[in-house]
């Protein structure tokens, strides 16, 4: 079951899947150290490849954006899959899952460092997510394959 604290709460989700400590804001500087990234730059960076994000240095999930409009997948590390929309609006980007709550984050750089920063009531709230890479490798989110 999907709860309000795993989607809202990145935190809550990172205990549960690794043991993980929340990170704290001040490890990645005050939001005024950020940079937020537009949605046009994002779009170009995504557009039809894959996202890999960590928590605390372990895989947080993979994330896949369609190429002709705001649809979008993510598997987490103990692969668990939902499917949704992305949208943006007033600095938050808010992803509408189609089996869970929404939830929002500001995407920001931090020096050469992407950070993916949950919000609730637009406020930063939980573990920081950084983008390990986006690739053009394809997201499965069905079963593991097996012979």
């Amino acid at each position: 079951m999907i709860t309000r604290e795993i989607i809202f709460g990145i935190s809550a989700a990172a205990v549960l899947l690794g043991g993980l400590a929340p990170i704290a804001m001040a490890q990645d500087g005050p939001p005024d150290t950020w940079d937020d990234i537009s949605v046009s730059e994002w779009r170009q960076m995504v557009k039809g490849r894959t996202v890999t994000y960590r928590i605390g240095g372990q895989l947080w999930a993979h994330e896949a954006y369609d190429t002709s409009g705001n649809r979008v997948a993510i598997r987490t590390a103990d692969g668990s899959c939902m499917e949704g929309t992305w949208s943006y609006d007033n600095g938050a980007y808010c992803f509408a899952w189609d089996a869970a709550a929404a939830s929002c984050f500001r995407h920001v750089r931090q020096g050469s460092e992407i950070l993916i920063v949950p919000l609730i009531d637009g406020v930063p709230s939980g573990a920081v997510q950084t983008v390990e890479g986006v690739s053009d490798i394809p997201l499965n989110c069905g079963p593991d394959l097996t012979s």
